[in-house]
C-alpha cells in the first residue's frame, strides 16, 4: 500500500474529525469542514447544541466484540448512511466516569467536546470505530442462498424467503440427494433412543448455535420454550468457558458467576491470561481504568501474567507494572506457589476464613463467607468420600475450642483440622477444607513450582508480597487466555487467592463481574413465561450439566458386573452447554446424532482449536448431517458447509436488548435500534429478512406456542400478539423503562436533538400511551444506566457479590464425584495439574519434549476480531499477524525477523513471517488471533453462476486454531479439551518451527 493511501484510510477510520490547514496564517473557521473531514454532526452556539442540516446522532450498542460498549453514531440523513462511530457519554464502558442518566443530551454532548475532560470523553476502540464500514461491505450476503452441488463447494443460488421457509420446515428431496427431514419431522415427542430414555425426544436433534448480539432473546424463546431442544449453545466453550467454569467452582455458584477487579480503587491487580486493552471483557474500559490508575499517585501496581507481552505493559511504566512470562499450561503451578507462600507465612485474611456461616461472618464484620472451616470426609472407601461431613444434613466444623458442631452455630471455627469424628455412630476420618488446601499446596516446594511454570523466584515473591500487603484492595483477574487442558483448575487456584484475602465485595477488591441489567423480560409484559411453554429435557450432545452415573449406559455396565467406567466419551457434570463438544459428538453418534443444525453468527470451524481437522468430513457429508442452515450477513468458515444461508441485518441496522456486561459496577442496560435502513432483501410483505423474521415465520408455520396470536400477556392479563420483532422489542423496552423506579418521560429538547421521532412509529403502535415517552427516553440515550454515585457505600460495592453459598476452598461437586473416564475422584481443592489428555494421561507421553521442542500460545488482538478482517481500514492499520518467537528459539533455529517460517504441530502446520522478540517467554511461539481466514472474503464463491464474496487480503496470516490438537485418548476425532470441564484447549500446543 502507498503511504498516501494508508494515511487517507487511517484518517477516515479515526474516531475524531481531522482538520487540514492549507495556510498557517489563515484563520480557521471551527464550523467549516477542513481538509477531507466529514461535516460535523453538530455545532455549539451559546451553550446549545445545534444539529447541522441533514445530520443526526443515534446512541447505540456496539458489537465489534462481545463487550457491547455504547456508541454515538453520526448519521447522514440524506444518504441514509452511518459516517462515524464514537462513544456514548451515558454508557459506563465508554467512559471513565459516565454522565448521570438525567443529564440532557445537550449537556452530555457538550461535555464530550471539552478539552481535558477525559473522564467523560466517551470513546470506542478501533473495532467500534470501523463498524460503519461493514454495513457497506461488498461481500455482504443480502439474499437467501441455497447450495447447488456438494457441500462446501461454494456454489449457491438465490431463492425467495418463502421458498427457504417452506423447504427447511417441510423438507423433501431438496438437493437431488434423497429425502431430507425438515423441522416439522423432528418436532416430535418420540424418544430418540428407547434404550436410553434420558437422551430425550427427537426435538433434541435440532442443534442450535447462537451469539449474544442483543437479539438472542427471540432465538432463546424459539429454541428452548417453543420448539424445545436442549441443544442450544453459545460460544463460551471455545472462548472463555474454562475460566467461567473455574469461576463457578471458586464462587460455588449455581450459575457461572465470576468477579472482576474494582479497577478504579485497586492497589494491586493481577491480570492472568488477560490484559487491559487486549483480552478479557471489558476491553477498552479496563485499559482506561488501568491507564488512569498507573498515571495517578495512589500507589497502584499491577502484573500481567501471560506467555506474551502485550500493549498493556510498557517499559515506561515498569515501576508500576510487571510482565511475567509464564509457560503455557502451567498457570496452576504459579497459583499454587502463591497459595503455599500465603499459607506458610500466614498472610491470609484470618477473620474472613474462620467464619463458618454468613450470619456469623456479618457478626464478625465481614460481608461474605467461605467454606475453609468445613469438614470433608477423607476416609477411603466411605460411601460419602470427598463429600462434606453432614449430621442431620448440616455441614460440620470444629469450633475454636475443639467441639465438632454444625456450621450454623454462630462462632468462629478452626481453619486446620484433621481427625476422626462421629457420624451416625461411625468414626470417620475428616479434614477441614483449609487443611486439604494446605496439603495440596505443600506437595511441591516453591523452587519446584518456579521451575514448572518458568517464573523466577524473584517474580513469585514480588507477586506474593504485593498481593498480601494491600489489605482488601487486591485482586486477580482471569479470562480466556488460559484455555488449555487445565483452564478450570487453574482459574480455581487463581481465584482462590482472592478468597484467601477475603476481597469479595470490597472497594478496590473483587466486585461482581456484572452489576446486571434492568429487568426487561417481565414487568409490564411477561416475555419470560407463556402458556404452553415447553421445558426442554434430556442429555445434550455435549453431555454437560449431568453426572455420567445417572445414565442408562452406566447402570447397564454396573448391572453386568463392572464398575461402570469408563464412559464411551467424557461427561462434564458442572459445565455449561459446550459448543465445542457438539459437532464432534454428533460425528461419532454419541450420545446421538443431530438431524438439523442452525448456526447463527457463530464460527466454530475458525474459532475452535482442532475442530476443522476433527469434523470437516462429517460436515461435508449430507447423509451424516442432513440439514444445515447458516444465518449471517457474511460467509464464515462454518457456514461455508451450509445448505442454506439466511441473510441478516448488521449490528447498526438491528434492534438489540441488553445482556449482563462484564466490568460494570452499576446496572447497565444498553439497547439498540436501527440507525439506518437494513440493506438485505425483503419477504413478500416487505419485511427485511433477518434472524427474527426467520424464527417468527417458522414458529408460526409450525404452530408453536409463544409466537403469533396471543403469544404473551401484559401485566393485566391481556393477550398480546407476536407476529413481528417490533412487538417483542416494544414490550421489552417498556419493561426496561418501568423497572423499579421508572425513567422520566423524554424532554422536548432531548426528543428534538435525538430525532427519536424517526424510529418511534415502528413500535409506538404496540405501546400503551403512558409508555411511549419513557421508551423514547431509553432509546434516545441508547439504554438505561444507573449513576456512578450509586456504585459504592463506604468501603464496599453497592452490588454485593452473591453469598447464599460460601466461596470454595473445597468444591464438593468435583471432589465428591468420580471422573467419567478414569473412575477416580476429581480434585476438590486447587491443585497443580499439568496438561493432560481426557483420561488424565500427561500430554508429554504422547508428544515428548525430545520431539516437540516448543509450545504455541495464542493471544487476543487489540485490533482485529475474527469478524473484522473484512474492513479495508482495519487491514490498513493492522494487515497481518506475525509468528512471534522468543530469542532462544531464534538462536537455536537461526531465524531472524522477516524470515518465512513453518510452524508444525502434531496434526497440522502453517506458514508465516517471523518476528523475534524478548516479549515472548522462553521456548514459546506466540500467534495473534483474528487472521488466516479461508472465508470472510478469502475465497471466491459462485452465486447464480457468478463469482462473488471475494476481497483480496483477508486470507493473510495464520489462524492458530488450525494448529490445534486432537485428543489422543478418545475414540473418534475429538479436539483436545479441558479434562475436567470439557472446554476447548487452544493453548500450550506442542510444536516445532523451521525456517523456509
Amino acid at each position: 500500500m502507498q503511504r498516501r493511501d494508508f494515511i487517507k484510510k487511517a484518517m477516515i477510520a479515526s474516531a475524531l474529525p481531522v482538520a487540514a490547514v492549507a495556510n498557517k496564517d489563515e484563520k480557521i473557521d471551527d464550523y467549516k469542514v477542513q481538509g477531507n473531514s466529514h461535516e460535523p454532526e453538530f455545532k455549539v452556539i451559546d451553550g446549545k447544541v445545534v444539529m447541522n442540516e441533514g445530520h443526526s446522532i443515534v446512541f447505540s450498542m456496539c458489537h465489534g466484540c462481545t463487550t457491547k460498549c455504547g456508541l454515538r453514531l453520526h448519521i447522514d440523513d440524506k444518504n441514509d448512511r452511518v459516517l462515524r462511530s464514537v462513544g456514548n457519554p451515558f454508557h459506563p464502558l465508554a467512559n471513565f466516569h459516565w454522565m448521570p442518566y438525567n443529564t440532557s443530551i445537550n449537556d452530555a454532548l457538550i461535555a464530550t467536546t471539552r478539552s481535558g475532560n477525559d473522564d467523560q470523553r466517551a470513546t470506542v476502540c478501533v473495532r467500534g470505530a470501523m463498524l460503519p464500514e461493514m454495513l457497506y461491505s461488498p461481500i455482504r450476503i443480502l439474499s437467501p442462498l441455497k447450495r447447488v452441488g456438494k457441500r462446501g463447494e461454494g456454489k449457491w443460488q438465490t431463492i425467495s424467503f418463502e421458498q427457504l421457509i417452506e423447504e427447511v420446515v417441510e423438507g423433501g428431496d431438496l438437493f437431488g440427494e434423497g429425502h431430507v427431514d425438515g423441522l416439522r419431522a423432528i418436532y416430535s415427542d418420540e424418544l430418540i433412543d428407547p434404550e436410553n430414555p434420558e437422551y430425550g425426544t427427537k426435538r433434541n436433534q435440532l442443534l442450535s448455535f447462537y451469539l449474544y448480539d442483543g437479539r438472542s432473546d427471540i432465538v432463546d424463546r424459539f429454541m428452548k420454550k417453543s420448539f424445545g431442544t436442549v441443544n442450544h449453545y453459545s460460544h463460551g466453550g471455545i472462548c472463555g468457558g474454562g475460566f467461567r467454569a473455574g469461576g463457578k467452582i471458586a464462587h460455588n455458584a449455581g450459575g457461572f458467576a465470576h468477579t472482576k477487579p474494582d479497577y478504579e480503587h485497586s492497589k494491586f491487580s493481577i491480570y492472568w491470561g488477560t490484559a487491559p486493552g487486549n483480552g478479557g471483557n471489558p476491553f477498552q474500559k479496563q485499559a482506561k481504568m488501568v491507564s488512569y490508575a498507573r498515571s495517578s499517585d495512589n500507589g497502584f501496581t499491577y502484573a500481567v501474567i501471560d506467555p506474551t507481552v502485550s500493549n498493556s505493559i510498557k517499559y515506561a511504566t515498569s515501576d508500576k507494572a510487571r510482565w511475567i512470562g509464564i509457560k503455557p499450561g502451567m498457570d496452576s503451578a504459579l497459583a499454587m506457589a502463591m497459595i503455599r507462600w500465603i499459607i506458610e507465612n500466614e498472610k491470609y485474611a484470618t477473620n474472613y476464613l474462620i467464619q463458618p456461616n454468613l450470619e456469623q461472618a456479618k457478626l464478625a464484620g465481614e460481608i461474605h463467607w467461605c467454606n475453609a472451616t468445613h469438614l470433608v470426609i477423607t476416609q477411603k472407601g466411605h460411601k460419602d468420600y470427598g463429600k462434606f461431613a453432614r449430621i442431620n444434613d448440616e455441614w460440620q466444623v470444629c469450633s475454636q475450642s475443639g467441639k465438632i458442631q454444625s456450621y450454623k452455630v454462630n462462632e468462629p471455627a478452626k481453619l486446620y483440622y484433621k481427625g476422626k469424628i462421629d457420624i451416625n455412630g461411625e468414626k470417620v476420618a475428616v479434614k477441614s477444607s483449609m487443611q486439604l488446601l494446605k496439603e495440596s499446596a505443600f506437595k511441591h516446594t516453591m523452587k519446584e513450582y518456579s521451575e514448572l511454570c518458568g517464573v523466577s523466584m524473584d517474580d513469585i515473591l514480588w507477586l506474593c508480597e504485593n498481593f498480601t500487603k494491600n489489605g482488601r484492595q487486591v485482586s486477580t483477574n482471569v479470562h480466556g487466555g488460559m484455555m488449555h487442558t487445565q483452564a478450570a483448575m487453574s482459574t480455581y487456584a487463581i481465584l482462590c487467592l482472592n478468597t484467601l484475602m477475603g476481597t469479595y465485595g470490597y472497594k478496590g477488591g473483587n466486585v461482581n463481574a456484572s452489576a446486571g441489567t434492568h429487568k426487561f423480560m417481565s414487568g409490564r409484559y411477561e416475555l419470560e413465561k407463556f402458556e404452553g411453554a415447553y421445558k426442554p429435557s434430556g442429555v445434550n450432545l455435549s453431555r454437560s450439566g449431568k453426572y455420567y452415573e445417572t445414565s442408562s449406559e452406566f447402570k447397564r455396565k454396573v448391572a453386568a458386573g463392572g464398575t461402570g467406567y469408563p464412559a464411551q466419551q467424557p461427561w462434564y457434570p458442572i459445565s455449561m452447554p459446550l459448543i465445542n463438544e457438539t459437532l464432534t459428538s454428533h460425528a461419532v453418534g454419541y450420545p446421538y446424532k443431530a438431524k438439523i443444525f442452525i448456526n447463527y453468527m457463530t464460527n466454530v470451524i475458525y474459532g475452535q482449536a482442532g475442530l476443522e481437522t476433527a469434523v470437516k468430513d462429517s460436515l461435508k457429508d449430507s447423509r451424516d448431517l442432513p440439514l444445515f442452515i447458516g444465518i449471517d450477513a457474511f460467509m464464515n468458515e462454518t457456514n461455508a458447509y451450509a445448505d442454506y444461508i439466511v441473510p441478516d441485518g448488521l449490528n447498526l441496522e438491528n434492534w438489540g436488548m441488553p445482556n449482563a456486561l462484564w466490568g460494570t459496577i452499576t446496572k447497565t442496560s444498553v439497547v439498540r435500534y436501527p440507525a439506518v435502513t437494513p440493506r438485505q432483501d425483503k419477504d413478500k410483505n416487505g419485511t427485511p429478512i433477518d434472524v427474527e423474521l426467520f424464527y417468527i415465520t417458522i414458529a408460526k408455520k409450525l404452530g408453536l406456542k409463544g409466537f403469533g396470536k396471543g403469544a404473551f400477556k401484559d401485566k393485566d392479563g391481556n393477550a398480546m400478539d407476536l407476529d413481528t420483532k417490533e412487538q417483542f422489542y416494544a414490550a421489552a423496552l417498556a419493561n426496561l423503562a418501568f423497572d423499579g423506579e421508572a425513567v422520566s418521560d423524554i424532554s422536548k429538547e432531548d426528543a428534538e436533538l435525538s430525532k427519536i421521532h424517526r424510529v418511534m412509529p415502528k413500535i409506538e403502535k404496540y405501546l400503551k400511551k403512558e409508555e411511549v415517552a419513557k421508551v423514547a427516553h431509553v432509546l434516545a440515550k441508547g439504554g438505561r444506566y444507573d449513576d456512578y454515585v450509586t456504585a459504592y457505600k463506604g468501603d464496599k460495592a453497592t452490588v454485593k457479590v452473591p453469598a447464599p453459598n460460601p466461596a470454595s476452598i473445597y468444591y464438593e461437586p468435583l471432589g465428591g464425584h468420580r471422573h467419567s473416564i478414569t473412575g477416580e475422584y476429581m480434585p476438590g481443592t486447587p491443585t497443580l495439574m499439568k496438561p493432560v489428555a481426557s483420561d488424565g494421561t500427561p500430554l508429554e507421553k504422547f508428544f515428548p519434549k525430545s520431539e516437540w521442542k516448543y509450545l504455541v500460545s495464542s493471544k487476543k488482538s487489540n485490533a482485529q476480531h475474527y469478524y473484522t478482517i473484512m474492513s479495508d481500514r482495519m487491514r490498513s492499520i493492522h494487515p497481518v499477524n506475525f509468528v512471534r518467537i522468543s530469542e532462544d528459539i531464534a538462536k537455536e533455529q537461526d531465524i531472524k525477523t522477516g524470515d518465512e517460517v513453518k510452524v508444525v504441530t502434531p496434526y497440522a502446520s502453517a506458514k508465516g513471517t517471523a518476528f523475534v522478540t524478548n516479549g515472548v517467554a522462553k521456548g514459546i511461539i506466540s500467534l495473534e488471533h483474528g487472521f488466516g481466514h479461508t472465508e470472510f472474503g478469502a475465497r471466491t464463491h459462485y452465486i447464480d453462476g457468478k463469482p462473488a464474496l471475494r476481497i483480496e487480503g483477508t486470507e493473510v496470516g495464520i489462524n492458530h486454531n488450525l494448529l490445534g490438537l486432537l485428543d489422543p485418548k478418545r475414540k473418534g476425532k475429538f479436539s483436545l479439551n479441558d479434562w475436567l470441564v470439557g472446554t476447548c484447549a487452544r493453548q500450550a500446543l506442542p510444536a516445532n518451527i523451521y525456517k523456509i
